[in-house]
């Protein structure tokens, strides 16, 4: 992973974001960072003159940032279709993006991550605007109760793990308690997670609660995880409101980053 992709506005959540990205970024060899601001509407000249002068002035602050630059890319259209199509066209690894979550009156933040990650084949990191310190010790992977059929996804977070020597928890909430870690599909994943994480697998645990959200955030609280990953369509395959509802509730109350696996 040496190219990462931003949506950028000069926020303190696309700030944040920044910040996260360069500390996520150090260690490797020489990584990119691509910056991308999108306008709904067309930036006449002056404006633009001015946008990228602002540019200019933070590419030069993180200059000296070991191994990593910094690039900016100025473009007009719409949020989601123009960062699949920019994230093709640099053959970025990874998007990350900041939320302000609850913060946000009308999670206008949210409603645009969500809407990215549901209608993008992609992989993304989610950063919570309050999320300041970094630290990629912990990933705690929850899964639904369906089986894994795309395992490619698990090579991002192998590659994650692998980068910081992170170990990888993993965890299913069930609302219904009858025969939980023992069936047909709980089987499979556990060989299929054995197999593809290697030596930063730990182990799979499993938990009831009524509120899958209250039961992750638990689980995160007792075992001080540094970073949730998701996989959205392990999560009811069989109705996809559901699935998307529980990604928008992950990426709006999440404290910790959030990495989509898609």
């Amino acid at each position: 992973m040496k190219n990462f992709l931003i949506p950028f506005d000069f926020s303190d959540v696309s700030m944040n974001s920044l910040e996260y990205a360069i500390k996520f970024a150090a260690g490797r060899e020489k990584t990119t960072i691509n910056l991308l601001y999108i306008s709904n509407s067309k930036i006449e000249g002056d404006e633009e003159k001015k946008l990228q002068d602002k540019f200019d002035i933070l590419v030069n602050k993180y200059e000296r940032t070991p191994n990593t630059s910094l690039n900016y890319h100025i473009r007009t259209g719409d949020f989601t279709d123009t960062i699949i199509e920019i994230h093709k066209s640099l053959d970025s690894n990874l998007v990350m993006m900041g939320t302000s979550g609850a913060e946000d009156g009308v999670a206008t933040s949210v409603t645009r991550t969500s809407s990215l990650v549901l209608a993008a084949d992609l992989p993304v990191v989610v950063i919570p605007k309050n999320n300041k310190h970094f630290k990629l010790q912990k990933i705690l992977l929850a899964l639904g109760e369906d089986i894994i059929h795309d395992t490619s996804t698990l090579n991002l977070l192998l590659d994650i793990s692998n980068d910081f020597n992170a170990e990888v928890h993993v965890l299913t909430v069930s609302r219904d308690p009858e025969n939980i870690g023992y069936s047909e599909a709980d089987e499979s994943n556990e060989n299929t997670l054995q197999y593809y994480l290697e030596k930063f697998y730990s182990h799979h645990s499993f938990a009831e609660n009524e509120d899958i959200l209250i039961g992750i955030d638990n689980y995160i609280i007792k075992n001080e995880i540094d970073l949730l990953a998701i996989m959205p369509k392990t999560h009811s395959t069989n109705s996809p409101p559901s699935k998307g509802k529980l990604t928008r509730e992950v990426i709006l109350k999440s404290e910790i980053p959030v990495l989509v696996l898609d």
